[in-house]
């Protein structure tokens, strides 16, 4: 059959297919109405806005959970999971709608209910997570994702394919996914630096729940501005009940608390006693006696170093409320003091409640983190108190690896003496073995002495000293009127720790001290 047969007969050749007009099978149903600049316009601002809320919505996250499951990097590793699998929910989500509905109505309808889902969790957030808080860091964190953060996400990331859909012309899907992506990755990082550099720290946790909740609410109301009957109600709706969204209650002992870049930050008044908590409100930084120099805790202990070692100078690293630098004024009135704090706002509670003047001519506060500082540092100390945790049970593994002791080791003087709190009441005492064996690869003598509650002061010597010399040195003040009880214990409880073989030394490449810490908590 010839081409002119076939044509006569309304028959194609498969040689020749026939080619559809353009536009008329690739272009999507948005393309052929020919949608106006604005919606386009709206469309590419839409994954700037939910991509911020996203990261927003993560990075608080953390901040919300730690006062109930603390500031682990278990909390961290539960949370972002659950953020990676309501991601791919929404992904699959938004995908499967695209193909299924002609307009945008219904992607901007599952971002308001994700808003309205937001503010309803504003009222119920924080006796959930009180509840939650049994479950522990892993069940804990993940039930409390699942339920409060899970699905205003879902509904955020649904938007991703549903616009590569709208936007995409005929040949140039690749072009719109690249632009949406694009776009979405950009409002990710002004989210988090909104969140990490303003928001929580300037405002605090619960505003900027609020905030991420009529950031979400406002780019559902741009793409329903046609459905007036749909969004003034809601907007209405969330108007109304904000400013009665209850905040973060502290008990009636609190009297003082703050946010800052690092830390929860309360002051609680227990009797005598101030106590400063960072973050998990089970943990004490601080304790202040508010009718005696002693506390009855490790923070007494620090008064024993002039006693070990003749000091001049002292370095502080992690001076919280200076309750180590208060303790050691006792047996050393006159020590010059450097003293290390990375949170401006802890040093503001240690001025405001603990006592601590900035105009003492003998005191150096530095607001830094404690190993890039010591890299600066020049000085030479006779005498480094370490008792750095960040904000719970955990100390930054960078803080107690070999290379961290060697560099503290270059400050210090020839008789110097490194003293070390270190909270370990677990039955195995891996984590204080651990941390023994790494500080016996930088000093030639290491003793500990038990302080009573899971605290252990450790003693490093820059020059080999042993146990019988310090133990001397400690009765030579058993009769002093200041320290003698002081003395007195030290001397009988001053011991050596068991390495086993096989100990782990912490370095840089390999310090499970996180790993350890949470077998310690769960009691193992």
């Amino acid at each position: 059959m010839s081409s002119a047969e076939a044509g006569a007969t309304g028959r194609k050749s498969p040689e020749h297919p026939a080619a559809p007009s353009h536009g008329a099978v690739t272009e999507p149903d948005s393309a052929r109405a020919g949608v106006r600049r604005p919606r386009v316009a709206l469309w590419l601002a839409t994954p700037l806005l939910t991509g911020a809320t996203i990261m927003a919505q993560e990075l608080v996250a953390f901040r919300l959970y730690a006062p109930y499951f603390g500031y682990s990097i278990y909390v961290w590793g539960s949370m972002i999971s659950v953020v990676m699998a309501a991601l791919a929910l929404g992904y699959g989500l938004g995908g499967w709608l695209a193909d299924r509905r002609r307009t945008d109505l219904s992607l901007y309808l599952i971002i308001l209910a994700g808003a309205l889902y937001q503010l309803g969790v504003l009222f119920a957030v924080h006796p959930l997570l009180h509840g939650l808080a049994r479950l522990g860091d892993f069940a804990g964190t993940m039930l409390a994702s699942l339920l409060v953060f899970a699905p205003p996400m879902t509904a955020m990331a649904a938007a991703g394919p549903f616009l590569i859909r709208l936007l995409a012309r005929s040949g140039r899907i690749g072009a719109a996914a690249g632009k949406v992506y694009a776009i979405s990755t950009i409002g990710g990082i002004a989210g988090v630096l909104a969140t990490s550099f303003l928001l929580v720290p300037r405002l605090g946790t619960q505003i900027t729940l609020e905030a991420i909740c009529i950031l979400s609410a406002l780019t559902a109301a741009a793409g329903l501005t046609r459905h007036l009957r749909i969004v003034l109600p809601a907007l209405g709706l969330l108007a109304a009940a904000l400013p009665f969204v209850p905040s973060a209650s502290w008990p009636r002992d609190t009297l003082w608390a703050t946010e800052s870049p690092y830390n929860l930050v309360r002051i609680v008044r227990n009797g005598r006693l101030l106590l400063l908590k960072l973050n998990d409100s089970m943990g004490v930084h601080t304790i202040h006696n508010l009718e005696s120099v002693w506390t009855g805790h490790y923070y007494d202990d620090f008064a024993l170093g002039p006693l070990l070692a003749p000091a001049k100078r002292l370095l502080v690293l992690g001076m919280g409320g200076g309750g180590s630098i208060r303790a050691t004024r006792v047996t050393a009135p006159d020590i010059d003091v450097d003293a290390v704090e990375i949170d401006p706002k802890v040093v503001e509670a240690a001025i405001r409640f603990f006592g601590l003047n900035p105009r003492d001519k003998r005191l150096h506060i530095h607001i830094a983190d404690a190993r890039p500082w010591l890299a600066q540092d020049r000085g030479h100390y006779d005498l480094v108190q370490v008792d750095l945790y960040q904000g719970g049970p955990y100390i930054p593994f960078y803080l107690v690896t070999v290379e961290f002791f060697t560099t503290v080791s270059e400050h210090m003087t020839r008789g110097g003496l490194l003293m070390m709190n270190l909270f370990d009441d677990s039955p195995a005492q891996e984590l204080l073995a651990s941390t023994v064996a790494t500080l016996k690869r930088v000093f030639p003598s290491v003793a500990v002495l038990s302080s009573g509650h899971g605290s252990w002061m450790l003693l490093a010597f820059a020059t080999a000293t042993p146990r019988s010399a310090i133990r001397a040195r400690l009765q030579d003040f058993a009769d002093n009127q200041v320290v003698d009880r002081l003395a007195r214990r030290a001397a009988t409880q001053l011991t050596d720790v068991y390495v086993p073989p096989g100990t782990v030394v912490f370095t840089d490449d390999f310090a499970p001290v996180e790993e350890m810490t949470r077998r310690m908590l769960n009691g193992g």
